[in-house]
């Protein structure tokens, strides 16, 4: 009877565990799994959720609500393995002074996929508002290169957070 629940409850594990897709980005030099429970955002949908921004994403894919959003942008400042604790020291100062409000959860970088990955994990909280993201920046073909998670659904924060992990654990990086 072990046996049956223990199977009982793998099964149940693994229906709940999400569908992914892979998608590859940046010539082919960044592949990620990502739920399929995000869409990807048509070039229209793109500019009008990021037109006016300066750099605006290359990629986006949101949840059906628009409440949660993958990013990933590209800048053409320069970045490789030994420049990141410089970059990541910059977009700390920058990304604090921002918002000053938040709750750190991770500011560090770590030794990743082969380079050094600077991880931005914060929440907002104030009246009317909520806000987690969770960014890692990370040298992609000699470019300096941010994947940004973002949920405004506080609710449900844990499940796409969870997903969120599972994606950014998911990335490879084509051999340099």
């Amino acid at each position: 009877m072990k046996k049956f629940y223990f199977l009982l409850f793998l099964l149940s594990f693994t229906s709940l565990a999400a569908e992914t897709n892979t998608q590859h980005f940046f010539n082919e030099n960044l592949v990620i799994e990502l739920s399929t429970e995000f869409r990807a955002l048509s070039a229209s949908d793109l500019n009008k959720r990021y037109g006016e921004q300066k750099n605006p994403p290359a990629y986006a894919f949101s949840d059906k609500d628009q409440s949660v959003s993958f990013t990933f942008t590209q800048y053409s400042t320069p970045a490789e393995k030994k420049s990141m604790n410089k970059i990541h020291k910059s977009l700390s100062g920058m990304l604090r002074k921002a918002n000053d409000k938040a709750r750190w959860k991770k500011d560090k970088v770590y030794s990743r996929l082969g380079t050094k990955v600077a991880v931005f994990e914060y929440e907002i909280k104030s009246i009317g508002k909520y806000q987690y993201n969770l960014t890692y920046t990370l040298p992609v073909d000699g470019k300096l290169t941010l994947i940004s998670f973002t949920t405004t659904d506080k609710k449900y924060k844990n499940k796409w957070l969870d997903l969120a992990r599972e994606s950014m654990d998911s990335i490879q990086l084509k051999a340099l």
